[in-house]
């Protein structure tokens, strides 16, 4: 990731996800509109890689369902 405001951004939005005070979902929306203005981020070959990595990294832990015999 070449873009330092969106390192900057990133990092503070995840921290507002562990805190429960943004859902993940809103933050790769922010992620997403960040790039579209950033010519930083456009000009970054290794970004959408970047991007999704992070995506994994907030989804969400699936419960784990007990099925009951």
């Amino acid at each position: 990731m070449q873009c330092q405001r969106l390192k900057r951004l990133a990092r503070d939005w995840y921290q507002m996800v562990k805190e429960d005070a943004l859902a993940p979902a809103r933050m790769m929306e922010l992620i997403e509109r960040h790039v579209k203005q950033c010519p930083v981020c456009q000009a970054d070959p290794d970004l959408p890689e970047e991007i999704e990595k992070i995506r994994e990294i907030i989804r969400a832990p699936q419960p784990v369902i007990k099925i009951e015999e």
